[in-house]
């Protein structure tokens, strides 16, 4: 029996995960710190756009090519580097801000680089999980590598508040800087005996086409992918009116805020808890994450009607509950079975799906400003709910596992 935390027994896995929780909370530290800089410098709410736009905008366009990279040369070295890039940018916004010479432009830009250096961090940073356990290992390592995104949604930005408050702006860029240099230090003692396949020597635009060929070709690989589109465009959107049910439709304002994006994160890392214990015990994992999905859009149609605080909040653990308990099993089917030589091109474009967040939250935001925020996440809930329930028709996704 494989237990909750056997990925950790191996050195190289361990060193990753630990670095892993570094990295995340650097990456939280640096997002709320931008905001807050940013606000404070400018006062001005589009000025926040505006980081929304260079902070999203690069993980869009380089995304991919991200992926077609991580397939062509050492896929730790690519970490290495973009780690490297991450840290410098980081200690860079952080001597700008204590010197009090940080203005929007250089904060933009700032965010706008660490945004492209991410971009070609994730695949990179998927497409080596395989080399680090064991194959018999590998759903329970991304199980449990998953912890600490979830840990870090509730913990990170309560941390980075409190000293911001403490100590002033600069030292959130000091903690994310900090952070990074550490993750960096982890990553560079992680001992691998091969790496990806020696790409044959073809352009790399014909090697991106590959990539999208292969996915496009197999009926089981486009379906779970966009099942995660579906999740970022459709279901989690619902993050983004959070503050409308809190403050207008619970009448809690921003301490029911908290609690309701608290819920969430709680309930999925039970859910992480729960696959890195059990993944290897469920037989038709097609079926289940199927189910996962389908009850995620029941469960939002429930939460968009929920009349009290007391009513959302065991729905939306049930939401972070089901959405990762569906995802995190999508996530390791296409690490099981992507040839390697392709990995860091699928896993870049599964990657991209998530990256279409704000996308979603603008649909969500435009369907609230023309009925209402109810509706709005009704309406994505059904939709998720009913591309699950198609998808769950079709023998061939069943028989997944």
């Amino acid at each position: 029996m494989i237990g909750t935390f056997a990925a950790l027994k191996g050195r190289n896995y361990f060193l990753y995960w630990l670095g892993l929780v570094f990295y995340v909370l650097g990456h939280r530290a640096e997002y709320m710190t931008f905001a807050w800089i940013t606000w404070e410098v400018a006062k001005d709410p589009m000025a926040l756009g505006y980081l929304g736009l260079a902070q999203g905008v690069p993980l869009v366009l380089f995304q991919l090519c991200g992926g077609v990279l991580a397939d062509r040369i050492n896929r730790l070295r690519l970490l290495l580097v973009t780690q490297i890039a991450i840290a410098v940018t980081l200690t860079v916004a952080f001597v700008l801000t204590v010197l009090g010479l940080a203005r929007i432009e250089h904060l933009l830009i700032m965010a706008a680089l660490s945004g492209s250096f991410r971009a070609f961090d994730e695949p990179s940073r998927m497409a080596l999980i395989p080399q680090l356990v064991a194959r018999e290992r590998l759903p329970n390592a991304i199980a449990l590598g998953s912890i600490p995104w979830q840990a870090g949604r509730m913990i990170g930005p309560s941390i980075t508040g409190i000293l911001i408050a403490a100590f002033g702006g600069a030292i959130g860029f000091g903690m994310a800087a900090a952070a990074s240099y550490i993750a960096l230090g982890l990553y560079s003692r992680l001992q691998l005996s091969s790496d990806a396949p020696a790409h044959d020597g073809r352009h790399v635009l014909r090697q991106f086409a590959e990539g999208l060929g292969f996915v496009a070709h197999s009926f089981v690989f486009t379906s779970l992918i966009a099942l995660a589109l579906f999740n970022s465009l459709f279901a989690m959107s619902y993050l983004t009116l959070l503050p409308i049910f809190a403050d207008k439709y619970f009448g809690a304002g921003s301490a029911g805020y908290g609690w309701l994006s608290a819920a969430h994160g709680a309930g999925a890392l039970c859910a992480t808890f729960t696959v890195a214990t059990f993944a290897h015990l469920i037989r038709r994992k097609g079926t289940a994450l199927l189910i996962g999905a389908t009850c995620l859009g029941l469960v939002l149609m429930g939460f968009s009607q929920a009349p009290a605080m007391r009513v959302a909040l065991p729905l939306l653990v049930l939401v972070g509950f089901c959405n990762t308990f569906y995802l995190m099993q999508v996530s390791t089917y296409l690490q099981q079975e992507v040839p390697d030589h392709l990995r860091g091109r699928v896993m870049s474009l599964y990657a991209l799906c998530w990256n279409l967040l704000p996308l979603g939250g603008l649909v969500a935001g435009a369907l609230a400003a023309a009925v209402s925020a109810r509706f709005a996440v009704l309406f994505g809930g059904g939709v998720v709910a009913a591309n699950a329930a198609l998808l769950l028709t079709s023998r061939r996704l069943r028989r997944i596992g």
